[in-house]
């Protein structure tokens, strides 16, 4: 899962470069506190962006994979007076998820860092780039949607076959939202 903070070039250049800092941080911070409770690990913070991933069983289980985002965006939610107050504003993240095999490798002799590789990576990163286009918070894969078991508290609209950057084949995608 890709999750990135929207107009985030805009709100840096309204904040400044402290302010910015720390608002990221605590967005990441109130993802911190929850992580583990749906069993994701964060593979790398990129700028504004924060990339989660899950064994394949364990991001099903209890559509892990989707609680996950939207108790990140209750949780924001609950304190929109804290970052109102503090920053101007309240944080809003859009995110992308999809499902595959990944190699999990060391990489680097002077600097060593454990990175992940795979067309799922790429796949993943490509649908999350699409929410602004399509106007939607959570965009997932229909190959990862098809396997989950969602409730009532969630529907679904299927965005189409769409064509990402790099990819030869298109990819059916919808979007989730909470009802």
């Amino acid at each position: 899962m890709f999750v990135d903070l929207q107009a985030s070039t805009t709100i840096a250049e309204d904040l400044g470069h402290y302010q910015y800092s720390s608002l990221i941080q605590e967005c990441f911070n109130d993802l911190n506190r929850i992580v583990r409770r749906y069993d994701a690990d964060i593979y790398q913070y990129v700028g504004d962006e924060a990339v989660l991933s899950w064994s394949f069983k364990k991001g099903l289980h209890n559509n892990n994979c989707v609680d996950l985002y939207y108790h990140f965006q209750h949780t924001i939610k609950r304190k929109s007076k804290i970052y109102k107050k503090k920053y101007g504003l309240v944080p809003k993240f859009k995110a992308g998820v999809h499902g595959g095999k990944l190699i999990v490798t060391e990489v680097g002799t002077v600097k060593k860092e454990i990175a992940y590789h795979g067309d799922v990576i790429n796949t993943t990163a490509r649908i999350q780039g699409e929410c602004n286009k399509y106007n939607e918070w959570f965009l997932i894969s229909d190959e990862l949607l098809n396997q989950l078991s969602l409730s009532s508290k969630y529907k679904t609209k299927a965005i189409g076959d769409l064509s990402l950057k790099g990819k030869e084949e298109t990819l059916n995608i919808s979007a989730i939202s909470r009802t």
